[in-house]
Parts: structure tokens; C-alpha cells; sequence
């Protein structure tokens, strides 16, 4: 009887310790993966962050360049969009 319990410990100790390993490759892959992503979306952001300076630049030099046609494109498109606001809210509140 107590052949069989020491096997059946040394057997459970096995098992857990391999679950250990498992769980050690599995916590080391998902590290390596987080850390892939983590660069990949650093990089991203630094793309988009020189490409929005870019268009700021190029809106700055536009704008000092022609302030007037600068001043109409905004005020055209804020009435655009006052226009379409007022018509989205005055078929809300008739039905």
C-alpha cells in the first residue's frame, strides 16, 4: 500500500511540475508577444505622430500663405456642418 502512494506522489509531482514547465513556456511566449506588439504599435505611433506634423506644416505654410481662401474653406465647412446638424436634429424631434 504504501509502494503504490509513494508512486502515486512521485506521479502527481511529475504532473505538477510539468504543468509548471507548460505554464513558464506559455507566460515566456506571451511576454515575447507582448513585446513584439509593443514595438510594432510604438512604431506606429511615431509614423503617425511625423506624418501629423507633416500635415500641420503644410496647413501652416497654406493658411500664411492664402489666410483669405484659409478663412472661407472654415467658415464654409462650419455652415456645412451647422446645416447638416440642424437637419439631423429637426427630423429627430418631428418624429
Amino acid at each position: 500500500m504504501r509502494r503504490e502512494l509513494h508512486n502515486a506522489g512521485e506521479q502527481v509531482r511529475a504532473n505538477v511540475a510539468e504543468i509548471a514547465d507548460k505554464a513558464r513556456e506559455i507566460s515566456d511566449k506571451v511576454k515575447e508577444q507582448w513585446g513584439d506588439t509593443y514595438h510594432d504599435l510604438e512604431k506606429g505611433v511615431r509614423r503617425a505622430q511625423v506624418a501629423g506634423e507633416r500635415s500641420l506644416d503644410d496647413a501652416r505654410k497654406r493658411i500664411k500663405g492664402q489666410p483669405i481662401t484659409a478663412v472661407a474653406t472654415v467658415g464654409i465647412a462650419a455652415f456645412a456642418v451647422g446645416l447638416l446638424a440642424g437637419l439631423v436634429l429637426g427630423r429627430k424631434s418631428k418624429d
